[in-house]
């Protein structure tokens, strides 16, 4: 009894298939190409593109000399002064020792090679006896005592 119901419904199955198939093939016809109408009396693309992005078309005013000072440097001016009186706190920050050389002595070196490396070429010049003492006796007497005696740039 089971067998004949489903094979039953199987048959009513495969009757509305074949049915509905054959009813879809009338359906499937093929169109003719309609002819153009043109029944818009203007271009739908100008419109579109003319919302979408108007030209604004201005005159060119005339320039009208009405103000008598130079606004520019009144705002430059105003800038400034607003910049200076601000009071700018910062904090201080703490000392890092970072580098691991004495800058200050390396820029010594530094000014001292350059300075020595440039050859002058002066012309010899007359002597001139204008120190009215002897340099050589204060030199060796300076020696002798162990003093010394520095020269300011050396």
């Amino acid at each position: 009894m089971k067998t004949l119901k489903n094979l039953t419904a199987l048959i009513a199955t495969l009757a509305l298939m074949i049915s509905l198939n054959l009813n879809a093939e009338s359906f499937n016809m093929q169109f003719e190409e309609e002819s153009y109408i043109n029944d818009i009396p203007f271009d739908t693309e100008m419109v579109v593109n003319e919302m979408m992005m108007p030209e604004y078309d201005f005159e060119e005013e005339a320039y009208i000399d009405d103000i008598p000072f130079d606004t520019e440097c009144i705002a430059k001016n105003c800038i400034y002064q607003k910049a200076i009186s601000v009071d700018y706190d910062m904090d201080d920050e703490a000392y890092v020792d970072d580098i691991p050389f004495d800058t200050p002595a390396i820029a010594n070196e530094v000014n001292y090679a350059a300075a020595t490396g440039v050859e002058f070429d002066m012309e010899d010049e007359e002597y001139v006896n204008d120190i009215p003492f002897n340099t050589e006796t204060i030199a060796a007497t300076l020696k002798l005592n162990k003093k010394e005696f520095y020269v300011s740039g050396m």
